[in-house]
């Protein structure tokens, strides 16, 4: 939890104290996730804390994120997923709120061929019980949804994988961003990517990458 943490802001995807990645509590009682009032490269061992899906803390110590409800509904609803990431990357903030569809024509976007998903209802918290399952209802059976006027989220078996998935959403919109300066993308480029992109759809494109950032970031220093 804390090393997604540093991987996620080494990779520009910290916005203050706010952001959190959950990991599934193995034994069922609900879910970890870092403290709030922490950036995400702040984080330790022992800011992690277990919340029940209610969202109320049982270990560890400090204040419970208020979107914690994000984490609780997700993982409720889909019991193969291990994992949730919510932060606010600023080119997929911005794109978000263009309204338009994400045009996956990279193989940073290949993970995500079966479709960005995107809910209109959320730029204030997602705190609420209501809010939350519909953003897990919008989400469907795809990896990340863009949250219109707020941030984005990305899901996974592991927090390996969510965390991956968000840096690959946030560089596919910072090539959209790109592309867009260049006169845009033809449809013909971007329409089948599930086929041009079929290499990237297993896990195993994504651990690649996790283990580069996962290296990359180690560099760094502590």
């Amino acid at each position: 939890m804390a090393l997604s943490g540093r991987v996620l802001a080494a990779a520009g995807m910290a916005d203050f104290t706010w952001g959190h990645v959950s990991a599934r509590d193995p034994d069922g009682r609900g879910l970890w996730i870092k403290r709030a009032g922490l950036g995400l490269e702040e984080v330790r061992f022992e800011d992690v804390q277990l919340v029940d899906w209610n969202g109320q803390r049982i270990d560890g110590s400090g204040p419970v994120h208020r979107e914690v409800k994000i984490h609780t509904r997700i993982l409720a609803a889909k019991p193969e997923l291990g994992s949730v990431v919510h932060c606010h990357p600023e080119h997929a903030v911005a794109f978000a709120a263009t309204g338009r569809e994400l045009n996956l024509f990279s193989h940073t976007a290949g993970p995500l061929a079966l479709g960005v998903a995107r809910y209109d209802h959320a730029r204030g918290l997602v705190d609420t019980d209501q809010v939350a399952s519909a953003v897990a209802d919008a989400l469907g059976e795809r990896k990340a949804l863009l949250l219109s006027g707020h941030g984005v989220i990305a899901v996974g078996r592991t927090v390996a994988l969510a965390a991956t998935t968000a840096i690959f959403l946030e560089k596919a919109c910072r090539l959209q961003a790109l592309a867009d300066r260049m006169g845009g993308v033809p449809e013909e480029s971007w329409s089948s990517p599930a086929v041009d992109y079929a290499h990237t759809l297993e896990d195993a494109h994504l651990e690649l990458a996790w283990a580069y950032l996962v290296r990359r970031t180690r560099a760094r220093g502590p």
